[in-house]
């Protein structure tokens, strides 16, 4: 294994460990009474990079995870456990499926992967295709095929085996809830030929069925609405705050004001038709392809 290859592996493996270090040190801190100002100057780091932390952003390094505890006044107990914790951030994992995968997806998908494999609720905004985790293989390998990035035939396949793999948490014994808004172009915009969009279309209408799935279409009667920024994801866990994934020209990324796009995804939500009426959009749409 290069050392390129387990750097990425480490990436990979790390962001869940990381955002449950964050929670912890960010109870702590509340516990102790101080804000983020405080236990920064405390611990002689920035307020920002603190705020990084406890997101899960970012790592922590072992004498600034003990200058924290000591700020919050951790006992021993505490104190072992969570070193130990913040060690696991950076060993390189072995347990997720996307490992073999890893020399050809980027590291911020990677984490996109492994905070999915986690979530318990995923919310998506598409404004121009389907979000990945809903695409049959035919409709992701043509996107792929026109995407702005030239890949050869079999960087290509091999991402399309990614974005159906990741898929599987769809049909687990205790699947995320799943909420998905698509602007009504991406069910009108032909990828692929009247075929592949036909079958893509009604894999739609099969998920828009499901108890965990819930699928909105925003349609072109609403005119401008807050999406225009482009696609988002929301991942949701129980024991902390939501994590965003946006996918830009520029790079993926994991913003920051994580509110503020919570927001968006409802004002979508309220421009958006009803689950029924979205369905019966979609089925009307896959009948009409000739």
């Amino acid at each position: 294994m290069t050392v390129d290859l387990g750097r990425r592996l480490a990436s990979a493996a790390s962001p869940t460990a990381r955002r449950k270090l964050g929670i912890e040190l960010k109870g702590l801190r509340e516990a102790a009474g101080l804000n983020i100002d405080q236990a920064a100057n405390a611990a002689g780091i920035s307020d920002s990079h603190l705020s990084r932390i406890e997101r899960g952003r970012v790592g922590v390094r072992p004498l600034t995870l003990k200058a924290l505890l000591q700020t919050y006044g951790a006992d021993a107990e505490v104190t072992n456990r969570l070193a130990k914790t913040a060690a696991d951030t950076t060993k390189r994992g072995d347990k997720g499926w996307w490992q073999p995968y890893a020399a050809a997806i980027s590291e911020k998908y990677a984490s996109l992967i492994a905070f999915e494999s986690e979530a318990t609720s995923i919310k998506a905004f598409g404004p121009m295709v389907v979000p990945g985790l809903l695409q049959t293989e035919d409709y992701a390998r043509a996107l792929l095929q026109r995407g702005p990035v030239r890949l050869k035939a079999e960087e290509i396949e091999t991402r399309v085996e990614v974005r159906t793999s990741r898929q599987a948490i769809l049909d687990q014994g205790d699947p995320p809830s799943v909420w998905i808004i698509l602007d009504e172009g991406v069910i009108r915009r032909m990828v692929g030929g009247p075929d592949v969009m036909r079958r893509q279309l009604l894999r739609l209408v099969d998920f828009a069925s499901r108890p965990n799935v819930d699928l909105q279409v925003i349609p072109y009667a609403a005119g401008a609405h807050a999406g225009t920024l482009g696609p988002l994801v929301i991942l949701g866990f129980p024991e902390g705050e939501d994590v965003v994934y946006c996918e830009t020209y520029a790079g993926d990324l994991y913003p920051e004001a994580v509110a503020s796009y919570g927001d968006v995804f409802n004002r979508l939500a309220q421009d958006a038709l009803s689950g029924d009426k979205s369905t019966e959009l979609l089925r009307r749409a896959a009948e009409g392809i000739k």
